[in-house]
């Protein structure tokens, strides 16, 4: 019975993703949904939320929310296209530090804990071993490389970013960094493919070559991308004026 809730639940849940529809004009952006269609108007949103990779924009009096998911075939698109028309959701100044979120450190203290016990149980069964060798060990020494490889790649990460005018700053654990925005070549959301899907990151592309990736933040993740775009161009969110330019749709089952 459990398994067949589980099936049921998740059939439910690709099949409301596969009847979703977006819909972007110039004037306002609109959901399609299994229930119904909501739809705002660009000068009708009065802010923005969410968590990992998916943005919702509230209405003004907060009777109206839509979320962007990030299955939606031309993701990136939408969010560049929201930033571009409601840049005031997106300034720096509101968002004047942002912090990692904590998941990311929870799950480097639960890989250093199976990191432990896996060493220990492994000592504790070949401490009494006669035929011990550097091949019994090699095992251990490749799982141990692996969990300290997640652990410095998490910990080297930026913890937190300021936003002071022209400059941010990058704090580490141990240090921190200041970069301007002449320093910074430009702001990308970009992603890795892999067997579960896409892990979108920002990717600050610095004038020197080296790139910054940022990952895990406390907010949104296309949110954080927007703040950090508007504050390179030297933005200060004002709001602006409608354009010409119309649009496409998206949905998630035309994949165009």
């Amino acid at each position: 019975i459990p398994l067949a809730l589980l099936s049921l639940f998740l059939f439910g849940a690709i099949f409301v993703t596969l009847m979703s529809k977006t819909s972007i004009s110039d004037d306002e952006i609109a959901v399609q949904g299994l229930f119904g269609t909501k739809s705002l108007k660009w000068t009708e949103i009065g802010h923005a939320s969410g968590r990992g990779y998916a943005m919702k924009l509230h209405s003004q009096d907060e009777d109206v929310s839509i979320s962007i998911s990030p299955r939606l075939p031309g993701y990136q698109e939408v969010i560049e296209f929201v930033g571009s028309k409601r840049p005031d959701l997106f300034s720096p100044r509101e968002y004047g530090e942002i912090r990692r979120g904590l998941s990311s450190f929870i799950g480097v203290f639960f890989v250093m804990l199976l990191m432990v016990g896996i060493s220990v149980a492994f000592i504790y069964a070949t401490m009494e071993s006669s035929d011990l060798s550097i091949d019994t060990y090699i095992p251990l020494l490749f799982f141990v490389g692996i969990a300290l490889v997640i652990v410095v790649s998490t910990l080297s990460a930026p913890r937190s970013l300021t936003f002071e005018g022209n400059t941010m700053t990058l704090k580490y654990f141990f240090n921190e960094k200041i970069i301007r925005t002449d320093e910074v070549g430009f702001v990308q959301l970009n992603f890795t493919q892999s067997r579960n899907g896409r892990h979108y990151f920002i990717a600050l592309n610095l004038t020197n070559r080296k790139t910054i990736r940022l990952t895990g933040l406390g907010i949104s993740l296309p949110i954080a991308y927007l703040v950090l775009k508007n504050w390179h161009q030297g933005g200060s969110g004002t709001m602006r004026q409608p354009q010409n330019n119309i649009a496409p749709n998206w949905s998630d089952n035309s994949g165009k």
